[in-house]
C-alpha cells in the first residue's frame, strides 16, 4: 500500500521518518504490504478502505469490478452516484441523493456494523463495516448468493406447507381453523376501526340424497362445483372457507348485514340455474344463514349465522335467512 505524505493511513504515526535510516525494514515492509495487497486480490473477495474523508484509499478488484469504480471516480458518493447512473452495483430503490443521505448517517455510527445488499446482477452480499482509529473505514463483502438461494427455497417451502395446512384439499378453500382464525383476525379489525362485518353460513341442500343417488364421487364433484360457483359469484375480499362436510361460511369484511345478504343471494340464484350446472349433470340447492358482528364474542356472531341457516333449512330450504 502507498503511502503518501499528504494523508496518513491508520496507525501510522510520525516515526515512519525513521525508515529513512532504515532501509531493510522499509523494503521488507513494502514488500510484505505487496503481498498483502496481492492476496487480498488473488482471494476474489472484495474489500475496501474508506479514508475519514470516505475517499476510496484501497479497493480490491473484486471491489472495483462489483462497484463498477472508474478512473477518477475517488469518494463513495461519487461511487454510488456511478452505480446508479449506470445500473450497478447495489440495488437502491429510493433517489440516489436520499440514500446517500441515510448511508451518511449510518456510515461511521457504529465501531461494526453488518448488513445485506442486492446487487443488480441478482447477487446477495454481507457486508462487514469495521470503524477504524481516525474515522477510516474497512469494508468486507462477503458473497453470500447461495445462502440467499437456499433462504428462499426454505421460504418457499415454508409457505407451501403453511398453504397445506390453511386448505381443504379437496376444494382448495381455507379450512375449518384457518377460517376461524380469519375471523377472530377481521372481529378484532372491525372492533378496532369501527367497520361492519357480515357472516354468512351456507350448506348445501339434501347433499346425503346426493351421495346416496350418484355416489360419492358425484359428492365430491358438487363440493368442487360450488366452490368455483362461490370464487365466481363471491366478491374479491371475501372471505370462503369450507369449515365441514357440506358446510361453508363466507366471511365479508366492511359489509353490512343488507349488502352480505345480497351477495349471498347472488351465490343462491347463480347455482338454481340449471345451464350453470350443465357440466355436472346434478341438482343441487343451498341455505344460508347471514349475520352482522354487533360487537360480541365470535361463539355469538357464529350461533346467530347458524340459528338463521336453521331457519332457513326449516322454512323450505334454498333460501337465506337473515339473523335478528
Amino acid at each position: 500500500m502507498r503511502r503518501s505524505n499528504r494523508q496518513r493511513l491508520p496507525g501510522e504515526s510520525g516515526m515512519a521518518q525513521n525508515e529513512a535510516i532504515l532501509p531493510l525494514t522499509l523494503i521488507r515492509d513494502r514488500a510484505t504490504t505487496d503481498l498483502i495487497l496481492s492476496g487480498l486480490d488473488a482471494s476474489g473477495v472484495a474489500f475496501a478502505l474508506f479514508s475519514p474523508e470516505d475517499e476510496l484509499c484501497y479497493g480490491s478488484a473484486a471491489f472495483k469490478a462489483l462497484f463498477d469504480v472508474r478512473p477518477g471516480v475517488r469518494t463513495f458518493a461519487e461511487i454510488m452516484r456511478n452505480c446508479h447512473m449506470s445500473s450497478t452495483g447495489p440495488k437502491v430503490n429510493t433517489p440516489i441523493e436520499d440514500f446517500l443521505d441515510m448511508a451518511r448517517k449510518k456510515r461511521r455510527s457504529r465501531p461494526q456494523r453488518t448488513f445485506e445488499i442486492d446487487t443488480s446482477d441478482d447477487r446477495w452480499f454481507l457486508v462487514n463495516e469495521t470503524l477504524l482509529p481516525g474515522g477510516w473505514l474497512w469494508h468486507v463483502f462477503t458473497d453470500i448468493t447461495m445462502l440467499k438461494s437456499n433462504e428462499q427455497v426454505l421460504q418457499l417451502a415454508r409457505d407451501a406447507a403453511q398453504r397445506a395446512a390453511d386448505t381443504d384439499p379437496l376444494t382448495g378453500l381455507l379450512n375449518r381453523r384457518a377460517g376461524m382464525e380469519r375471523l377472530a383476525a377481521e372481529m378484532r379489525s372491525a372492533a378496532r376501526d369501527g367497520t361492519p362485518l357480515s357472516l354468512a353460513l351456507i350448506d348445501l341442500d339434501h347433499f346425503k340424497s346426493v351421495n346416496d343417488r350418484y355416489g360419492h364421487s358425484k359428492g365430491d364433484q358438487v363440493l368442487q362445483h360450488f366452490a368455483a360457483a362461490g370464487h365466481q359469484q363471491l366478491r374479491g375480499g371475501d372471505i370462503f372457507a369450507r369449515i365441514g362436510g357440506e358446510e361453508f361460511m363466507v366471511l365479508m369484511p366492511g359489509t353490512g348485514i343488507e349488502e352480505a345478504v345480497n351477495a349471498t343471494e347472488r351465490l343462491r340464484r347463480h347455482l338454481a340455474r340449471e345451464e350453470n350446472r350443465a357440466d355436472l349433470n346434478c341438482a343441487y340447492t343451498m341455505s344460508a344463514g347471514v349475520a352482522e358482528y354487533c360487537g360480541t364474542a365470535a361463539e355469538d356472531l357464529f350461533e346467530r349465522a347458524d340459528r338463521a341457516l336453521y331457519c332457513a333449512k326449516r322454512h323450505g330450504r334454498d333460501r337465506i335467512e337473515r339473523a335478528d
